[in-house]
């Protein structure tokens, strides 16, 4: 009987991947759980002893020594290569920044507690998740850990003690401070949004989409209540990407129009005039003006420091030169004023790499995916071969949608940076770790895969 080849490294059990103790594992989604839950927050014991450190510096170790005993092979991973160099980029121009700050204590400060902190969380996932059962618990992880701050957020808008009136309507807040400005609570809950459409048709096990049907809908609920008209940009902007990711174009649209035609006259009246007000005038208050009034003073700063002014400066550069201090409500204006020109086309360069990479990779799971099913089909494999095969063509179908999502993600913060500054939180290293994790699991499926046909005669016939 031919066997299916192992590769080194692997656990017993899984073909041709390489997967860290399962206590490591464990470790990394309960720090992303308690990263999205905000532990620290919750509970003063936790904040003590500071838990999201301590796991941190475990995962460090961790990556560090496994990285050694299992590197990543850059040379034929072009995308990988490309992620890195932006990513070694963009701490350049950070770096060259600190310096000749205009606020030099704070930048330091945003550099060293947030730049390198949530730089770690791309270290701990291209090290520790490279395998398809890796992606599902760390995806896991990351969805329940946003579940649960959905769940409070929503339950608080039925027994209204998170909802209070603010600019005229009634506006959900999140239950801890850093999801407690609305905004900040529609970019949680839309962060979840593309994983859930695009994970759904691909899991297989009814139970497991019915688990995902809950973080989905709580997740709408934040994003309406919360009445931010950033969040409901972005919303848009996702449905524009997943319908220019449909493979039935037309019958999405017909089942997208149903579905919204059903909802909007059961949607109360006040967030659609929050929705509407995106272009006309607002119930109460001017927050457009002020938004209109701080991208000119943004404007105005860039033009005159176009080299930047420093990581997380923009603000005392504002104070000085207009007498306000709001920061720049933009993503793309916060670069360049920080960053100046060249870290603008960095970001840009970072952003390129990993839509890039994630498409390239899209399609190598998509051939795997078709390649699995010919070969169970036409291969005569045995009863191992194809059990590994099956294997194969379920987990490419879920990367797949799993790469789907990411690059969905990455579509949803570059729309909701529209109107938010997020230069200096987790998502983009968020996006960075799970482009590169991806990438290289698709190579080990491919190496895999190679080492696989030649153990299934029919195969092996055709290949020569």
């Amino acid at each position: 009987m031919n066997a299916v080849p192992f590769l080194p490294g692997t656990r017993p059990g899984r073909f041709g991947y390489w997967n860290p103790p399962f206590v490591v594992t464990v470790v990394l989604m309960m720090f992303v759980i308690a990263r999205y839950m905000q532990w620290g927050a919750r509970r003063d014991i936790l904040a003590t002893i500071r838990i999201e450190f301590l796991m941190g510096i475990g995962l460090t170790i961790a990556s560090i020594v496994y990285l050694q005993s299992a590197p990543l092979n850059l040379g034929r991973l072009p995308g990988t290569k490309r992620v890195i160099l932006a990513i070694s980029l963009l701490f350049l121009c950070m770096i060259i920044q600190l310096p000749l700050a205009a606020a030099p204590d704070l930048a330091w400060t945003v550099f060293f507690d947030r730049v390198i902190k949530f730089a770690m969380l791309t270290l701990f996932i291209a090290v520790l998740v490279r395998s398809p059962d890796g992606v599902r618990a760390f995806l896991f992880a990351f969805i329940l850990g946003c579940f649960y701050v959905t769940q409070e957020s929503a339950r608080g808008a039925f027994s209204g003690g998170l909802i209070w009136e603010n600019q005229g309507i009634m506006r959900l807040h999140g239950a801890v401070p850093i999801y407690r400005h609305p905004n900040s609570l529609a970019g949680v809950a839309m962060g979840v949004v593309p994983f859930i459409a695009f994970l759904l048709p691909a899991v297989k096990s009814r139970l497991w989409q019915l688990a995902l049907l809950p973080p989905l809908a709580t997740s709408l609920v934040c994003l309406l209540y919360s009445g931010s008209r950033t969040g409901y940009v972005a919303f848009f902007s996702f449905m524009v990407y997943w319908w220019l990711q449909s493979r039935r174009k037309l019958r999405w649209i017909l089942v997208a129009g149903l579905i919204g035609a059903a909802a909007v006259p059961i949607l109360p009246e006040q967030y659609i005039g929050r929705f509407k007000s995106i272009g006309g005038e607002e119930a109460e208050g001017n927050s457009k003006e002020k938004r209109v009034e701080i991208l000119e003073d943004a404007v105005a700063i860039f033009m005159k420091n176009p080299l930047g002014v420093g990581v997380a400066s923009f603000p005392e550069v504002r104070k000085q030169m207009f007498g306000r201090s709001q920061d720049t409500h933009n993503l793309y204006l916060e670069v360049a004023t920080n960053l100046g020109i060249q870290g603008l086309v960095v970001f840009f360069f970072l952003i390129y790499a990993m839509l890039s990479s994630l498409k390239r990779v899209q399609r190598r799971f998509e051939q795997l995916a078709g390649r699995s099913t010919r070969a169970i089909q036409r291969g005569r494999p045995d009863r191992r071969q194809r059990a590994w095969l099956e294997r194969s063509q379920r987990d490419a179908v879920f990367l797949r949608s799993a790469t789907q999502a990411t690059a969905g993600f990455l579509w949803v913060r570059l729309a909701l940076g529209l109107f938010g500054m997020d230069l200096y939180e987790v998502y983009w290293w968020f996006a960075a770790g799970l482009t590169i994790s991806l990438d290289l699991v698709a190579h080990s499926m491919s190496r895999s895969f190679a080492k696989t046909v030649p153990a299934i005669p029919a195969l092996a016939e055709n290949s020569r």
